[in-house]
């Protein structure tokens, strides 16, 4: 009795064998490492050598190492582990599809819009990159604090720009322009964070409390003394 009508083509155009799924996921692995080698070694050297200077020269260079080796391990593993995520969910819901073994295990999905290493539904993407930011950001530390507060200034912008391509009001009136409503954020970001350092200066990151302190609580010029947040 012939059954290959019950089976999935063994090669649908398009579909994404197994090994391409791999090949995704150690391309994921491996950019991640070299991206963040490329983007953390010349902001270490600039911020080490320019704020470490209690520290030797040995000290810098493995302070530098050290900052580098981990912002590249965890871009690669956070990319590493998305994919693979992106992958067994795409197993799992083909598995629930179908009903049945893994394609002759040969096969990630028969659909023709599966492309390797990108999800297959919209909230493929989400799972996997919770999934992810749990298990690789979720430790703190300088590094991983630092890329969060990024990530959160350009999620709350990319928000407000999808909001306004969705027509969702306030942020679809016409009115309401980049070049009318930056002056006016800039003029509540700045406004908040001096009230912060000058009225509760113990709620700002140290870094930022720092920096903020040398700009603004040295003494006026011919006075060896400095002020600091800390003394109010």
């Amino acid at each position: 009795m012939d059954n290959s009508n019950d089976i999935p083509p063994n090669n649908p155009v398009g579909a994404a064998t197994l090994w391409d799924e791999v090949a995704a996921i150690l391309s994921g692995l491996i950019g991640g490492g070299r991206y963040g080698l490329k983007i953390r070694v010349p902001h270490a050297i600039v911020m080490t050598f320019l704020f470490g200077s209690h520290l030797s020269f040995r000290k810098k260079l493995k302070a530098v190492a050290k900052l580098a080796a981990e912002h590249a391990s965890n871009l690669a593993a956070f990319a590493c582990l998305y994919k693979l995520m992106l992958a067994t969910l795409k197993v799992l819901n083909q598995r629930i599809k179908f009903n049945g073994p893994f394609i002759e295990r040969r096969h990630i999905t028969s659909s023709t819009s599966s492309v390797p290493g990108l999800p297959e539904k919209p909230y493929h993407s989400f799972l996997a990159g919770a999934v992810g930011g749990y298990i690789v950001w979720g430790r703190y530390s300088g590094v991983n604090y630092q890329l969060i507060l990024y990530l959160v200034s350009r999620i709350l912008v990319g928000c407000v720009k999808l909001a306004r391509k969705k027509n969702i009001p306030p942020f679809s009136w016409k009115g309401l322009t980049f070049t009318k409503t930056y002056p006016w954020a800039a003029a509540g970001v700045w406004g908040t964070v001096m009230m912060l350092f000058e009225e509760y200066p113990d709620v700002l990151h140290p870094s930022l409390r720092r920096s903020m302190d040398e700009i603004y609580r040295f003494a006026s010029f011919g006075s060896d003394k400095s002020l600091s947040s800390d003394t109010r």
